[in-house]
């Protein structure tokens, strides 16, 4: 009787251990996801933007440019609340200038006025904070 006990312990803890390292092994293979907290992104961009933009637009800006610039990324399927392995592959292309028309005028649609070039400086600072997150790497080439 014991033998089948020790034998089921033993059969339980190899299947168990079995499927952990199967995971742990995907896993590990993954890159690490980065997650974008806007909160946090909107503390991170405005210490990052120069003095003269900083005594012009206030948090609240910063934060209409950033929740609108991740709006934009969403409808060009470039950003996700899915998993990684839900996002298609797609080639997407966008170029600076439309992004900031875009963001230019939902900005106009919610009455909050800003200048073209502080949009701009607040797009750029955010990109300090894609890559201190992890979500872009160093520019290749």
């Amino acid at each position: 009787m014991w033998i089948w006990i020790i034998l089921l312990v033993i059969g339980t803890f190899a299947i168990a251990a079995v499927s952990v390292g199967g995971v742990t092994a995907t896993l590990s293979t993954k890159p690490r996801r980065s997650v974008y907290d806007l909160a946090e992104a909107v503390e991170f961009v405005a210490e990052s933007l120069p003095g003269d933009v900083t005594a012009q637009v206030s948090y609240e800006q910063v934060e209409a440019v950033l929740s609108l610039h991740s709006e934009f990324l969403t409808e060009k399927g470039l950003a996700s609340t899915r998993t990684d392995d839900d996002i298609s592959e797609d080639l997407v292309m966008v170029t600076d200038d439309e992004q900031v028309a875009w963001i230019l005028g939902r900005l106009d649609d919610q009455q909050v006025i800003l200048d073209d070039a502080d949009v701009v400086r607040i797009l750029t600072a955010e990109q300090g904070y894609y890559k201190a997150i992890g979500a872009i790497g160093d520019e290749v080439g």
